[in-house]
């Protein structure tokens, strides 16, 4: 498993700010990638980041788009793709 930097976690409060805004202003099917995106990047700082503010963060991002989901084991798969093909 490819492991993001501790610099890139610090990042997590303006990068969930920069995605959650525009969701709230937005189409509902904007919102729902957002949330999906959301879910998948809180599961991999749960394996992965140090931070618990950044699944704070992360978690509060998708309450305040109307998630109510479990994040849980068997998500993550399409946030792990997209860093994958980043790096």
């Amino acid at each position: 498993m490819l492991e993001r930097p501790a610099e890139f976690w610090a990042t997590i409060p303006s990068l969930v700010t920069s995605k959650v805004g525009p969701a709230l202003k937005g189409r509902p099917e904007a919102r729902e990638l957002v949330i999906e995106y959301l879910r998948d990047l809180e599961v991999v700082a749960r394996q992965e980041c140090i931070s618990r503010e950044a699944v704070q963060v992360i978690a509060s991002g998708r309450r305040l788009l109307g998630d109510k989901t479990s994040v849980g084991e068997g998500m993550g798969r399409s946030f792990q793709m997209a860093w994958a093909r980043r790096a």
